[in-house]
């Protein structure tokens, strides 16, 4: 069996990268195995364009984001089902911030996100502010459900491969790369945060970050917005809420823990004065990267094993754009790639 390409995972990366190489009618195959989980499969699927902080906007948010609404809805159409939720993300604030987002607001380049500066009358039940600001072009995308739908569409087109993938299987033969079997001109890596471990990769700056995230039940809470003061409270439906998240870099497992689940429910209970129930919680491990940049690129030494990875806390909106990037560059003679993300970056 010969194929042009063999993806290694189907988390966000690889299920993409493999989407833009469907469309471009490439030869490729998906090695994934059901029983490894992936950080999308408990992401929270949030999307924001600004970076509430220092009220910047997030890192090439005006290129990425039109693609990423394009893609989504794209799979919407091919798959029959709706991924995309936009919601507008209310954002408490003291009066102090409050006069800042209105400065910020009145520059032309964050017209497009910043869509109300006010009073507090529009949300009942949180504690104690009086302004908010109000973010549009934000939402959350239902990753667990899509990448199921996309799964399903690959495996029906024959391009899923059930196993689990061990590099000592990798073979090279006559100028190509050879797995039980199957022939490719190229293996492009996309495994989230278990690249720690591949021996081809596996010193490119990745700082993997364990994320734990609970989901409430909460009858009176209004669900018109997302809730974001030192967490996030995301209406996904029938008064249900996912909050979150948690970052801990010493213990990249994917348990949950009650001391998680603890510092989460303090800091909602400094948000909302409500009765609710926990009814839900969820921890993964995200594919960061110590400059916070995601890593595209060939292997310097073996010209025939590639990477996509290190999307990080922002892998949602990111995603679309450099799997686009990402089937490009290995389509396309000499296309380049920004230095920002190209793991060139890291090799001395």
């Amino acid at each position: 069996m010969n194929k042009k390409f063999l993806i290694v995972g189907q988390g966000i990366a690889g299920s993409l990268l493999a989407y833009n190489m469907y469309k471009a009618g490439l030869s490729f195959k998906i090695i994934s195995s059901l029983d490894l989980r992936k950080a999308s499969d408990v992401a929270a699927g949030l999307f924001n364009p600004l970076v509430f902080k220092r009220l910047t906007k997030s890192w090439m948010v005006d290129d990425c984001l039109p693609v990423m609404f394009e893609t989504y809805r794209e799979l919407e159409e091919l798959l029959g089902h709706q991924f995309v939720y936009e919601k507008d993300i209310l954002k408490p604030l003291s009066e102090k911030e409050s006069e800042m987002w209105l400065e910020r607001r009145e520059q032309a380049n964050f017209t497009d996100y910043i869509s109300d500066i006010g009073i507090n009358n529009v949300a009942k039940g949180l504690k104690g502010f009086q302004h908010y600001g109000k973010v549009t072009q934000s939402g959350y995308v239902d990753l667990p459900k899509m990448l199921r739908k996309l799964r399903k569409f690959f495996k029906k087109e024959g391009l899923i491969i059930d196993s689990y993938f061990n590099y000592k299987d990798l073979g090279f033969i006559d100028n190509q790369i050879s797995w039980h079997g199957v022939m490719a001109e190229t293996i492009v890596f996309c495994e989230g945060f278990r690249a720690i471990d591949n021996p081809y990769f596996g010193d490119l700056g990745f700082k993997p970050t364990k994320g734990e995230l609970i989901e409430i039940e909460c009858k009176e809470l209004q669900e018109e917005y997302i809730l974001n003061k030192n967490l996030f409270v995301m209406p996904v439906g029938n008064h249900r809420f996912k909050v979150g998240a948690t970052y801990d870099w010493n213990h990249l497992d994917e348990e949950t823990t009650e001391d998680a689940k603890q510092d989460l429910l303090s800091r909602l209970e400094n948000l909302i004065d409500l009765p609710y129930k926990v009814i839900n919680q969820w921890a993964g491990v995200r594919p960061t990267v110590s400059d916070r940049r995601p890593i595209l690129g060939i292997h310097p030494l073996h010209e025939h094993i590639a990477i996509f990875n290190g999307l990080g806390t922002k892998g949602v909106m990111l995603a679309p754009y450099f799997a686009r990037e990402m089937a490009r560059f290995l389509s396309v003679n000499d296309y380049p790639l920004s230095k920002e993300i190209d793991i060139r970056r890291f090799l001395k």
